[in-house]
């Protein structure tokens, strides 16, 4: 599975840090350093939303 998959899938709280950890095959602390050069190099792409007023 992709890295960068795993990791969105975390921050989308798809899945636990623990759980993320064991897919990629890696301990806490490398997960620590992955999520946050991750999440500097590739931010995740906002939501598309509309807002309406009625008046």
């Amino acid at each position: 599975m992709d890295k960068v998959k795993v990791i969105e899938a975390y921050r989308r709280g798809l899945i636990t840090l623990q759980e993320c950890g064991q897919i990629l095959g890696a301990d806490k602390t490398q997960l620590d350093d992955l999520v946050s050069v991750d999440h500097f190099r590739r931010p995740i792409k906002a939501a598309n939303y509309a807002v309406a007023d009625q008046l």
